[in-house]
């Protein structure tokens, strides 16, 4: 069991370098393997080839990378955490939210270039609230949290069409902003998400067995001693944590959360001690691709990696519902 975890998570990181490098030479300006390897090892380089790779892009692969390995982590827990496999990270209203603060904060400080901070205060709050709204008696019931995440996602987007009408510059760039997309992101843009994210994944991975005991049911995972209340709590922060980190990053990215755990799942099973490292791997991989494929669209040229992602997750999340009403059925 210990060498095939080895080995396949070993594998997941041989891909995710190797997408990594194709990424470094694919765009706008072609670069062959050797130039970027020559410019790896030059990170001060002045060289247009060194340039192109260390100041474009590779911060935003690297974000790419991290937004995708942290929303398919954060779709792991969700699934688990809920027991339903068409369970992703905005699940509990993080994305209205987000919406909601990316939109306050470019209408009251426009020039400071803080939505992604609002966004980012936006996710964290919209959870926070679903989550007491769903306690009752020292717990949280699954089903009420959903509910009340999806109240506030109704009532936070009303809200936000709202003021944007009434604010019509900020309606455009918010919108673009809700596309998802990294393009011109640079490393200060990285450093402090990538350590939210970091610090997040490293609390998570030991929750391995609690998660594995919540995807068999809330009664069961009692029976097998865990404090579920408690594993609940913390498990639905650090998620909300890493979708948060995320949205800040890169707007909202669809589908990864969702999709990329269901794949993980479907082919490995649901031990999370290989699902949550195999859907941080499967994760960054996917979206460091389809950003890559965001790069150069034919006749349109650069487009926002969010419609990419959804290009390809929709379609296989139709498949997803309609294989399970064939199965219901």
């Amino acid at each position: 069991m210990t060498s095939t975890r080895t080995f396949r998570l070993g594998m997941g990181s041989a891909l995710l370098a190797a997408v990594l490098l194709l990424g470094l030479t694919y765009g706008p300006v072609p670069l062959s393997l050797r130039q970027v390897l020559s410019s790896l090892d030059h990170p001060f380089g002045t060289s247009i080839p060194a340039v192109i790779i260390w100041d474009i892009r590779f911060p935003r692969l690297i974000a790419a990378a991290l937004v995708g390995g942290a929303l398919g982590t954060a779709g792991a827990v969700m699934q688990a955490l809920f027991k339903n496999p068409l369970a992703d990270p905005y699940i509990v209203g993080a994305s209205a939210g987000a919406g909601f603060g990316a939109m306050l904060l470019s209408l009251w400080l426009p020039a400071a270039g803080l939505m992604g901070v609002g966004a980012f205060t936006g996710a964290l709050v919209a959870v926070f609230a679903a989550y007491l709204l769903a306690r009752g008696q020292g717990r949280v019931h699954m089903l009420t949290l959903i509910l009340a995440g999806y109240a506030l996602s109704l009532v936070l987007g009303a809200l936000t069409t709202f003021v944007m009408l009434a604010h019509q510059k900020t309606l455009a760039q918010v919108l673009s902003w809700e596309l998802g997309g990294i393009h011109g992101i640079g490393w200060h843009d990285i450093l402090w998400p990538a350590v939210m994210i970091g610090v997040a994944l490293v609390a998570i991975w030991p929750f391995a067995p609690e998660l594995n005991a919540f995807y068999l049911g809330e009664e069961q995972a009692h029976y097998l001693g865990v404090d579920v209340a408690k594993a609940q709590t913390i498990l639905l922060i650090l998620a909300s944590l890493l979708t948060a980190a995320s949205v800040y990053l890169a707007g909202l990215i669809g589908f990864v959360g969702l999709v990329i755990p269901h794949i993980i799942r479907r082919l490995q099973g649901s031990n999370h001690h290989l699902l949550l490292p195999l859907s941080f791997f499967a994760g960054a991989i996917f979206l460091v691709g389809a950003d890559i494929l965001a790069e150069q669209v034919p006749f349109i040229g650069t487009v926002p990696v969010g419609l990419v992602s959804d290009l390809i997750g929709g379609p296989y999340f139709v498949y997803i519902l309609f294989k399970t009403r064939v199965v219901s059925g």
